[in-house]
């Protein structure tokens, strides 16, 4: 039944003229991918081995950024169907990403910025015992000062090349048996700070592509075609508003789209 409403979704995407590739692509690293050339030629693409539950949300997900840049080619707004796109409709939008996105995939992340603050935490106490004046903001002159080449690059870097010999954090103290105790801790909480410094990137990337309008939109389509009484729970307002839409034929695709779920 599913695997039948999917061949149909296919047919209506290609219909449209969207070119849909079904597990003949990496999809940029997502389960989906919607792509535009910013004229007539869209593309979706969509992973291999998934369910073909999974393989309908996607469908659907990717359509939702089709039909989004059909009336706004920034996808930066939702006035075209939420005209009245104020903080109780962001915050149903914004429920939605809370409640349905698993949480597993990001707890590594999480998992390891708690680690590595612990690290840190520890790190500076053993510096502050020789250097109670000891800042985690700020480089610390009176140890950068007495660490030499080739050391000295792994205050900046984990691994370096020196006359065509590598070295590495992880292989201080084999390398380098004169360091002491606080000079090694001050490069191995340096490298940790690198670590913790990339893990908040991609945190804060993650946030903000979760974030974007048109994701916001996507998911909440997502939900209330797949699982509308659902929808009406988490976010009763922007259901409303988007069911008069289409009953409006103010989204004239959706009503076509609507009938492959029926």
């Amino acid at each position: 039944m599913v695997s039948e409403r999917n061949r149909k979704l296919k047919a209506f995407l290609e219909n449209l003229g969207i070119t849909v590739n079904i597990g003949t692509t990496r999809a940029r690293g997502n389960k989906g991918f919607f792509k535009s050339n910013g004229k007539d030629l869209y593309r979706i693409d969509v992973v291999g081995n998934l369910t073909p539950e999974a393989t309908s949300s996607v469908l659907v997900h990717e359509f939702a950024h089709f039909l989004h840049y059909q009336y706004d080619k920034s996808l930066k707004n939702l006035d075209f169907i939420f005209s009245n796109y104020q903080e109780d409709i962001l915050d149903e939008l914004v429920n939605i990403t809370v409640n349905e996105i698993p949480k597993d995939f990001a707890a590594s992340l999480f998992n390891k910025k708690e680690e590595l603050t612990r690290q840190i935490k520890q790190l500076s106490l053993l510096i502050k015992e020789t250097y109670p004046q000891f800042k985690l903001s700020t480089p610390f002159k009176p140890i950068e000062r007495t660490v030499k080449m080739p050391v000295k690059f792994l205050l900046k870097y984990d691994k370096v090349s020196f006359f065509n010999r590598v070295y590495s954090v992880d292989t201080l103290e084999a390398d380098f048996n004169y360091l002491s105790q606080v000079q090694i801790a001050y490069i191995v909480l340096k490298s940790k700070q690198r670590a913790q410094a990339r893990i908040n990137s991609k945190i804060s990337r993650l946030n903000r592509y979760y974030n974007k309008p048109t994701e916001l939109f996507a998911r909440f389509m997502e939900l209330y075609i797949l699982d509308n009484h659902k929808a009406l729970e988490l976010a009763p307002q922007a259901s409303a508003l988007f069911s008069k839409a289409v009953s409006d034929r103010k989204l004239p695709l959706m009503t076509e789209f609507l009938k492959i779920f029926k």
